[in-house]
């Protein structure tokens, strides 16, 4: 077993099924799968520990080596 797309629900025929007896559109639940995808990745990256600097950031200074 596998975790489902976004793209896989939209295609699954019994969540298809279920969504056509609840009365809810493909498009609304596709953009509630957007919706709590972004906001996942927010999250995330709001908790992400933070990266090191990049060679570019160092605006040429020389870093101490002691």
């Amino acid at each position: 077993m596998h975790e489902m797309t976004a793209s896989d629900m939209l295609r699954d025929p019994l969540i298809r099924q279920l969504l056509r007896a609840d009365r809810i559109s493909l498009a609304s639940f596709a953009a509630l799968l957007d919706a709590a995808s972004q906001r996942h990745a927010r999250r995330a990256a709001e908790s992400a520990p933070p990266r090191p600097a990049t060679p570019e950031a160092w605006n040429g200074e020389v870093l101490s080596t002691v």
